[in-house]
């Protein structure tokens, strides 16, 4: 539980840690109010299935609102769409936890050794898209066009870039990019594990 209080704590600086000047405060802020809702609404979950919190959620839901707001982190987004955002992951992370977890395990034989699945790797996915869809809509937060264009160095003001409807396009692209490598390489490192793990050794006093 102390090392949740310090991820707590630590989180707007992993998300801003490349961020400089004025959008790292917007980072930390967003950050803040994301993790925050999550914290919250994972409790919620936990209290209405339970009756009172869960230590697995307490541990790992309510971080995960850092989590999906961190591709959009940086993105002046206002004060509601982080609590959404965060408030969303904390429901899902929390029911992922509480009851997909073991189904996962007796149906698909899944186990999840660390407990990352439902803190890192759905919140992740939703985070991409969470994070195109403000990407997408960057110019209804933004004051003017150059912040825009500073943000995002593919797009110019004069229209001699790509479009903001092409850079949310692209980050969903990365996404699915990003899923591949990590399905691909996670089934063949499971595959090599199991066949070690089937060996036996025998060691010599």
């Amino acid at each position: 539980m102390v090392g949740t209080l310090f991820l707590f704590m630590y989180w707007p600086s992993f998300n801003g840690a490349l961020a400089y000047g004025v959008v790292q405060q917007r980072v930390v802020i967003n950050t803040v109010l994301s993790i925050t809702a999550s914290a919250l609404t994972s409790c919620f979950v936990a209290s209405i299935f339970h009756g009172k919190f869960e230590m697995e959620v307490m541990l790992n839901s309510t971080l995960a609102g850092g989590v999906a707001i961190g591709t959009a982190s940086d993105l002046a987004i206002g004060g509601v769409f982080p609590l959404v955002v965060g408030g969303i992951a904390g429901i899902v992370s929390a029911l992922g936890y509480l009851k997909l977890n073991s189904l996962f395990q007796e149906k698909l034989k899944l186990h999840d050794t660390c407990g990352v699945h439902f803190l890192h790797g759905i919140p992740g996915v939703m985070g991409a898209l969470f994070g195109a869809i403000a990407t997408a809509n960057a110019e209804t937060y933004f004051d003017n066009s150059f912040a825009v264009e500073k943000t995002f160095e593919n797009v110019k003001a004069d229209g001699s870039g790509i479009s903001l409807a092409t850079q949310a396009w692209m980050q969903v692209a990365a996404l699915g990019c990003t899923l591949a490598i990590s399905i691909v390489g996670g089934a063949l490192s499971a595959f090599i594990a199991s066949k070690i793990g089937n060996l036996d050794y025998q060691f010599d006093d």
